[in-house]
Parts: structure tokens; C-alpha cells; sequence
């Protein structure tokens, strides 16, 4: 964890009105409203940093590994409490990203889109702050992010949940049955309800004070597990069942493109027009790539080596390897041209980031 770059911080004293939207209360376009008024508390933080997997090393009950999808030098932010059992952590970046996130085998994590107006596809479903999407113990996914969207993921410890006395036994087996990779429950009122648990979390873990700290953040953790099995429950009471969004078949084309490409090891430079051919016309696959990641599979198995060729420039094993020896193990074999992509893509040469990592180790 970079020194200088975690702060304790508290919640905005702001108050959103009843019928003020989550993202109107926030003004998450530069999460402006995060304001350090209390450095006592230990359980609620913020991070600015421009180092994509540095944010990603924050989260706690997920597995985090993201790539920066859109050019330039990343800037993003990380707010997160932890309390008890619960983490929450708020998110944006300025530039679009990809999360592959696998959560703890005891935990739950939902995720949801604290701005409806967003345009773009999030986590390849369209409908921002319409749904909620739920990985269960061990779950993993694949998850684009557009640029300046600011996400919700928020685990619960999952034995807590399911022995809620407000979780109806129906929603307990749902829970249990949940497949790997999840599902959408498409509701904007169980998506409300977990925005207003959480930013009401955040603000109570602002006034924890340290001598307080494990009896005061039990409460909060129970009642916010309370909260969320009641969201749950009441929403199945009223149909039956949840409103669950069936994934496109353009995104199930680009997940397994995506693994094959990385199964094949076809990130190296090589040719992945015939494995890419098996999952429909060379047009469909392209397609598939440009709705959820905005460019073609070719774009982004160079953005995927360029993410390689940077992790190994800052591994501290690598500093006796040339800069020139890390691109071509990465397939880039023009110099000239791999500090060209690489510079554009990152804002910075392949030399300063050596240098920066060497500085730090």
C-alpha cells in the first residue's frame, strides 16, 4: 500500500433530500464530496492515485485484477469502509477499466451502478442504477467498466446472511443456488435500497470512534445485514421470484472469446482469426469486442500485453531484464514501436515506470 496515498476520510456532512438520486448527493463525477472532517475514525478511507493495481489491492473480500481499457494516464479514486464483516468500497476512474474479480469463498458481493443516466453498458448490461448483480462465495467475473462510472461493490460475510431471521427461506435457497458467475436482478428499488444501505453505512462508520470501534461496527454490520435480507425477501414476496437479466448473447461471445484468447495464449501476437472463428463470423466476434470493450479483439490483446509488459517493469525480479528483453517476451519485437503504444496507452514511458518502480522497492 503506497504511503501518502490512503487517508482516513468521512463522509460528506451533506444530506440528500428523499427524493434526491444517490449520484445528485455524491457529485461522484470528481467524488468531490468526500471531505476528510475526522481522521479518528479507522474504518472509513479514501484513495487518489494514479496506479491502477494499487487501487485494485484495496479491496478486501474480492480478488481484484483490472487493466485500463482507454488511453492516458490512469486518475482515479477508491472509497471504502470496512465494518465487522462488511466491506464497502466506492469507485471511478477517468478512464474505462476491466475488472476480473473472484470473491472470497465466505463472502457475497453486490454490485451496483450509482448513476442511472450512464449510457454505456456496465458490467455488460445496460440500465445503470436499475439492477443489482450478485456474485455468490467463490464467484468470479469478468467486468467492463466505462469511463467516469462510479460502482458500488459492496461483500457480506455470507454465513451472516443466510442466517438472517428477514431472509425468507426462498431467497435463502436462491442465494444458495446462485451459479458462479452470478446474476442481474433487475429492480430499481432493491438497487435504491442497497445505495441508501451503504451510503447510510458510510456515514454511521464516520462516527466511530476508536474506543468504540468493535461494539459500535457490529451494530452497523447488523443492521445492514437485516436491511439487505429484507430488501431481498420483500422483493420476492411481491412476485414470486426475481426479475433476472438474461446475459446477451454478444457479451457470452466476447467472455469466451476472451478465454479462448487467453487459453490459446493468443495474446502473444499470434494469429486468432481460426480460434476466434469457432465462436461465430469473424464479424460477430468484432462486434461482440466493440460493444463491451470499445475497440477489436486484436486492440485489446495488445492492451492485455502492454498490461504484462508493465507489471514485469515493476516487479522488482525483473529489474536485471532490459526494457527491450520484457517487450518481446510480450510480443512486441519493435522497440520503437512498443514504447510508442506503450507511452500512449499510459501516459508515460516504459523507462519512467521502471524507474518510478526501482525508486519505491
Amino acid at each position: 500500500m503506497a504511503a501518502g496515498n490512503l487517508k482516513r476520510f468521512s463522509w460528506s456532512e451533506e444530506r440528500r433530500s428523499e427524493s434526491s438520486s444517490m449520484n445528485e448527493l455524491v457529485g461522484f463525477n470528481k467524488l468531490s464530496n468526500f471531505e476528510e472532517l475526522n481522521v479518528d475514525s479507522s474504518v472509513l478511507y479514501k484513495c487518489d492515485s494514479n496506479d491502477l493495481e494499487h487501487h485494485a489491492s484495496l479491496f478486501k473480500g474480492i480478488k481484484l485484477e483490472s487493466i485500463q481499457l482507454s488511453p492516458g494516464a490512469f486518475e482515479g479514486s477508491v472509497v471504502f469502509a470496512l465494518v465487522d464483516r462488511i466491506s464497502i468500497h466506492v469507485t471511478q476512474s477517468e478512464q474505462a477499466i476491466e475488472q476480473c474479480m473472484k470473491v472470497d469463498q465466505d463472502k457475497f458481493l453486490f454490485c451496483t451502478c450509482l448513476c442511472e443516466s450512464c449510457k454505456d453498458a456496465v458490467f455488460g448490461v445496460q440500465g445503470a442504477g436499475t439492477w443489482v448483480y450478485v456474485l455468490p462465495p467463490g464467484g468470479q467475473a469478468v467486468a467492463p467498466t466505462p469511463t467516469q462510472c462510479p460502482l458500488l461493490m459492496m461483500t457480506v460475510e455470507c454465513e451472516a446472511l443466510l442466517n438472517s431471521e428477514n431472509l425468507v427461506p426462498d431467497v435463502g435457497s436462491w442465494f444458495r443456488s446462485l451459479k458462479r458467475d452470478g446474476e442481474f436482478v433487475r429492480s430499481r428499488r432493491l438497487a435504491s435500497r442497497i445505495q441508501d444501505d451503504a451510503l447510510m453505512t458510510l456515514q454511521s462508520a464516520k462516527g466511530i470512534l476508536p474506543a468504540n470501534e468493535t461494539k459500535t461496527a457490529h451494530i452497523i454490520h447488523q443492521a445492514l445485514i437485516s436491511s439487505i435480507a429484507a430488501g431481498f425477501s420483500l422483493e420476492w414476496l411481491e412476485r414470486g421470484d426475481y426479475n433476472v437479466i438474461h446475459r446477451s448473447p454478444a457479451l457470452d461471445r466476447f467472455l469466451k472469446a476472451r478465454h479462448l484468447l487467453a487459453e490459446r495464449d493468443l495474446y502473444q501476437g499470434g494469429d486468432s482469426n481460426d480460434a476466434l472463428s469457432k465462436l461465430g463470423s469473424k464479424r460477430s466476434v468484432e462486434q461482440a469486442f466493440s460493444e463491451h470493450v470499445k475497440m477489436g479483439p486484436r486492440s485489446y490483446a495488445r492492451i492485455v500485453r502492454l498490461h504484462n509488459a508493465r507489471r514485469k517493469l515493476r516487479e522488482k525480479r525483473f529489474f536485471s531484464e532490459s526494457i527491450g528483453n520484457i517487450a518481446a517476451q510480450e510480443g512486441f519485437w519493435d522497440w520503437s514501436r512498443f514504447t510508442a503504444y506503450y507511452s500512449k496507452h499510459f501516459g508515460e514511458l516504459p523507462s519512467a515506470t521502471r524507474r518510478k518502480a526501482m525508486r519505491t522497492s
